[in-house]
């Protein structure tokens, strides 16, 4: 039996997320064991009670369910994004889902936005670590001076790096490490060890360390010459968006952050990369293939990769059949678009 939390969280996370639900339910009619619950934590509950995530939600969460399915988080009427950080931040850090894995994987060569490049010729996968970096919140501001602090620890970056490895060797892709260890010495250096160990220890896995503004470029000039790239949290942040790109857009882009071992019953929070954009908010705008993707990926950590592959397909069928919302260049109103979605599954 899997068990699911459900947060729709704020702006376009429960338009996108009322899409991806009916998987869940498909799933159960496919004869897969699931049941679920929807949370509310995000800006509106907040606001009205002044929680964020409680620490016995969170307990809950950690040890009553196996994944989260996630929509987004963030609310202008927070301005310092403080239940952001609380919910999705300390999902991230407290459960030790240390790796963000986010794929690329184009389904349409119309949505490829480089000259000459086709959609088959893109097999991306970014491993970004998940819990440091300069996104583990800590500094000050004092006067004109202001300081974020980066922080890297071994035991963090073992686990990503390890785990980006291990994926390379699966699909026999090549492994980039993105870095700026020519600069950021200390941290960037430790990153270049972890690296330079397990080229060692994975010696038929291609692999290279490049400089991530050289990776930039060279990502969009030839895609297809690389396979896993892996990345600090904020590095891994800004590739993996840019690579959305050739998929269509941050609509289209999916995301799994993971334990590759397991502390405890939840292992793993699947969400969209697109975020809450509340610009959007309401105006049946939103796409919502990253979520149902997102969905997919979920399946397939819970072992259901028959499902997986059929929502992956049915999106795929969407599109060529010309399904759009106005990212794409079409006119599909959100839940129109999910419907189309999903109209293939068996």
């Amino acid at each position: 039996m899997a068990h699911i939390a459900v947060i729709p969280g704020d702006g376009i996370g429960p338009e996108v997320m009322a899409e991806a639900l009916p998987l869940l339910g498909w799933a159960m009619a496919k004869g897969r064991r699931v049941t679920w619950e929807v949370l509310p934590y995000g800006g509106n509950h907040y606001l009205a009670s002044g929680e964020t995530l409680p620490d016995a939600a969170f307990e809950r969460i950690r040890d009553d369910f196996d994944a989260v399915l996630f929509g987004a988080v963030g609310d202008p009427r927070v301005p310092d994004g403080r239940h952001a950080e609380e919910i999705l931040l300390r999902l991230r850090r407290d459960l030790k889902l240390g790796v963000n894995h986010r794929p690329c994987a184009p389904m349409l060569d119309a949505l490829v936005p480089l000259k000459g490049v086709t959609a088959s010729e893109i097999q991306l996968e970014v491993f970004r670590e998940n819990t440091e970096g300069p996104y583990c919140l800590r500094g000050e501001t004092e006067g004109s001076q202001a300081i974020d602090i980066a922080v890297h620890t071994e035991a963090a970056v073992g686990v990503l790096m390890r785990a980006a490895f291990e994926r390379a060797l699966e699909l026999g892709r090549p492994l980039t490490f993105a870095h700026k260890a020519n600069v950021l010495k200390h941290g960037h250096g430790l990153w270049m060890r972890a690296f330079t160990r397990l080229q060692k220890e994975f010696p038929t896995v291609r692999s290279a360390a490049m400089h991530a503004d050289a990776l930039l470029c060279a990502l969009v000039q030839r895609p297809g010459d690389f396979g896993v790239i892996a990345a600090d949290n904020f590095l891994g942040d800004l590739i993996s968006d840019l690579i959305a790109a050739f998929q269509g857009g941050m609509g289209m882009a999916a995301s799994a952050n993971l334990a590759p071992a397991p502390s405890f019953r939840c292992s793993g929070l699947f969400e969209p990369v697109h975020g809450s954009a509340p610009d959007l908010a309401g105006q049946g705008l939103a796409n919502p293939a990253g979520m149902i993707l997102s969905t997919a990926l979920m399946f397939r950590h819970l072992g259901w990769e028959q499902e997986a592959g059929a929502i992956e397909s049915s999106v795929q069928e969407a599109l060529l059949k010309g399904a759009a919302t106005p990212d794409l260049g079409g006119s599909l109103h959100t839940s129109e678009m999910g419907q189309a979605l999903r109209a293939a599954l068996p």
